[in-house]
Order: C-alpha cells, then structure tokens, then sequence
C-alpha cells in the first residue's frame, strides 16, 4: 500500500467523468501531482513529473511548496530584528557548504502536511470560510482543501515555532470569460506560536509544459521543450548573483536584455545554460494589491466576529496578470497573479533524466525522464535573501514575519484555451 504521504486527493471544477479542470494533490509537500485540462477533445496534464508519486522522493523540488526559505540563503549566523523583537537564524547548508537551498536538509517540500477541515483552520476568518465554502461549484465537487503542518523552534536553523496552512481552490470562470477554463489559487498563511521574530519566503516549485501531453505527429522527446512557449513577464530588473547562486543584494533592469520577455519565445535570446533568474516585477500602481501581512490583532478581531475577507478579494481579482505563458501548438495560455513582489523563472535546466509522466510519453518507468528545457519553473515569492539584503529593494516586504503579524501570500493561475492563437498545420 503506498505511503499516506504519496496518496493524492482530487480537486475539480465538476464531478463528471471529464472536468475541464483537475488537480491532484499530495500531502508530501502540498505537491501539485497533476493539472488536468480536458478541452477539444484532448487531456493534457500541465506540469512535469514522475508518473509514481513516490518518486517525488528523488524528484525534489518539483511542483512542492518551498519552505522556511525559497531559493538561496547565505549559512551562517544571522540575528533578525524587528517590531523590538530579535532572534538568531542559522540557515544549514546543503547544496554547498556556503548555500543553504529551499529551507535546508529537510524543508517543507518534505513534510507530510495533513488535510484540515475549514471548521478547524486557524488562520482564516468566519468571513473567510464562508467565501470558500460558497466557492463550490456543485454538492458533489469538491474544488477546495486546506493543508496544516506546524514548523517547531529551531527547525532547519530558523527560530520560532510556525503554524502553516496552505489553502489550495479551484474556481469557474465567471460569466463572459471567453476561453477560460478555471483557476488555480494557492493562498499560505502563518503565524507564530509564542512572540518573537524568524525569517519566512514560500513559494510553490512548479513547472509548466503546455505542450507535452500531444503526442501525435512528434519523433524523439524535442517535443517536451517549452522553448518554443511565449512568455511575458511584466519585470523591471533581475537580480544580480555571485558565482556560487547567492544574490549579491544589487539589481539590474531587463530593459534591452535577454531578460526582457515581452511575450517572445522563449528560446528567442535563452542563455545556453537556460534561464534560472530572480525577476522583480515593475510597479502596479493602478491595481488594488492584496497585503502580504495581515495585523494579528485585526484578525483576531475578524475571528471574534469583524468582517475580513482576503479570500473573496483574491477569488474575485480582476488585476491583469504579472506573467504569462502560452502556447501556439496546444492553444493553452495560463495568466499568474501574486502579492509577491517577483519570482524565479526556471527552464529546468537540470532535469531528472529517471522519471517522466505517461501523459507526456514517458513509460513511467527509470531511465527516461526529462530533457534540458521541458518545463517553465515560475516560482513568486519575495526578492531572494531579502532579510539580509533589505536595502536592495526598500519598496517590497524584508520576509521577516513577527507574533504580531499573519503571513499572507498567494499565487492565482488562470487558465485559459484560446483557438485563434494556434497556428495552422
């Protein structure tokens, strides 16, 4: 029998045999197994992976939550201060003795987060819940689900004890979205058990291949490349970064790099090595922004019966999208939104050659896993090492969460299938 961890559970738009949209979910790392589109006729799965859930176990970083601390971190002793409050981080090494990755040794892509029902979440207000039980598209669907796991003091380094719940919701599209097929919001939440302060940047590790499940008419495995995906990201600069991955704290602007993705393939100016970069996204100063700190006290006063409800401003967003990708060959397109001030842009530049899907033409099976390029990693969270390089980018969060705050951070995925962009033949 396989490991509870590895035992996916099915969110869909519908409780037919084929809903347009469907996601699997582990609770080994709220990993996201599986984006099922069903649309023309055609099943594509979305995301990259191995077709075994149990082999996410050497699949790292893969469609995982990332945790206590996204991307790179310099190892060491560093004391965190704010709000009067101070504490010791000492991120561990493991991808070199300099580097700490993705949280540490054992992150939260590792946990095993357990299903809460919404009566017993914590960190979501009455108002909250309702906005979520209401988001149902039928009495036999079931579209969302809440995943807890709690962080003890000292875990991989970092101080603290931290309660953690990661919401993840299906939504419809709304009447007159021409095309769309769903949406896919991931929303985190937590909170600090006792007072104090520790460095917190969570993110989910996904990647995206809009054109891997089509499988007629194509030889080799060229086909699993999303270089020739469109990609646009609405970015002012990159981050600069020293020789061994760490961010040096300085920023420099796209404008007239390759970094400069204004819906252009993707393969149009791609370093050899492949993208792997930390873009920060231009100002949005038109658009109604959701915090990403909630005041401990306004949400203990939303508990006690005030209304707050981040939940239905995030369901019912109408802000343009900071990202998208899409394909010519399969008409998919996917629109990402985020409270967060950049993300990483990844082209899986070092696959796992062992394991592929079936759906992607894998035999689920070693020895024949992915190549160079497959997957667009588009991972938001808060500018890389941001507590240590504060001054670098004084408009965005410092990723330190206090006792006094909720950490509040999402990402929203819209899906749509659009006809007119694919090409003839």
């Amino acid at each position: 029998m396989m490991e509870k961890r590895y035992q996916g559970e099915w969110l869909s738009l519908s409780s037919a045999l084929t809903p347009p949209l469907a996601v699997e979910v582990l609770p080994h790392g709220v990993t996201i197994h599986r984006i099922i589109v069903q649309v023309e006729g055609k099943t594509h799965d979305i995301l990259i992976g191995p077709e075994n859930p149990k082999d996410y176990e050497t699949f790292k970083y893969t469609n995982t939550i990332i945790g206590r601390y996204a991307n790179r971190v310099r190892v060491g002793e560093h004391i965190v201060k704010k709000d009067g409050f101070e504490r010791l981080a000492r991120p561990v090494s493991n991808e070199s003795p300099e580097v700490s990755l993705h949280g540490g040794l054992v992150g939260f892509d590792f946990a095993v987060w357990q299903r809460l029902s919404l009566e017993n979440a914590k960190l979501f207000t009455p108002a909250e819940i309702r906005t979520i039980q209401t988001s149902s598209t039928s009495e036999s669907s079931n579209n969302t689900a809440i995943y807890t796991y709690t962080s003890e003091d000292g875990d991989q380094g970092y101080p603290g004890e931290l309660h953690l719940e990661t919401l993840v919701a299906l939504l419809p599209p709304a009447q007159g979205e021409k095309g769309k097929l769903g949406s896919i919001v991931i929303l985190y939440r937590a909170r600090l058990a006792n007072e104090g302060v520790t460095p917190i940047n969570l993110t989910q590790h996904w990647g995206f291949n809009l054109d891997a499940s089509l499988q007629e008419g194509e030889s080799g495995r060229d086909k699993l490349s999303v270089k020739n995906h469109r990609l646009n990201i609405k970015a002012s600069h990159t981050a600069e970064l020293l020789p061994n991955s760490l961010p040096s704290g300085k920023y420099c602007p796209v404008g007239g790099t390759v970094h400069e993705h204004n819906d252009k393939l993707i393969k149009e100016g791609c370093p050899d090595h492949g993208y792997d970069h930390y873009y920060l996204l231009a100002p949005r100063l038109c658009e109604k922004l959701v915090p990403h700190r909630i005041s401990a006290k306004d949400f203990d006063t939303a508990k006690a019966g005030e209304e707050l409800n981040i939940v239905k401003e995030i369901f019912e967003s109408t802000n343009e999208p900071v990202v998208q990708l899409k394909s010519e060959k399969s008409g998919l397109k996917v629109d990402f939104d985020s409270n967060q001030a950049g993300l990483m842009f990844y082209t899986n530049n070092h696959p796992n050659k062992q394991f592929r899907k079936k759906i992607h033409g894998g035999p689920g099976m070693k020895d024949d896993g992915y190549i160079k390029g497959s997957a667009a990693f588009l991972e938001f969270h808060e500018p890389l090492s941001a507590f240590l390089h504060p001054e670098a980018t004084p408009n965005s969060t410092d990723t330190l969460l206090t006792s006094n705050e909720i950490y509040n951070n999402f990402v929203r995925a819209d899906i749509f299938m659009d006809s007119e962009c694919v090409r003839e033949g």
